[in-house]
């Protein structure tokens, strides 16, 4: 058998789609969950800070609501 063959099968390109699509589902998967995971740290890293600095919780709430890391107000 040529293997060259595969490339000229009428279900070459069906197959070819197919399987670029669940790649890129899968990697799309894959940058969003880092994404939000990165997303998170750093707003814990933030929250850490300012908590090291002394800040109040009122303020704490002012300056993550003013940088827009609140989680709730995404959905």
């Amino acid at each position: 058998m040529n293997p060259l063959s595969l490339f000229t099968s009428p279900m070459a390109i069906p197959i070819v789609a197919i399987v670029s699509v669940f790649g890129w589902l899968i990697i799309h998967s894959i940058v969003a969950g880092v994404r939000g995971i990165v997303k998170h740290r750093n707003e814990v890293e933030l929250k850490q800070m300012l908590i090291e600095r002394g800040m109040s919780a009122d303020e704490i709430e002012r300056v993550v609501r003013a940088t827009g890391l609140d989680p709730e107000e995404e959905d």
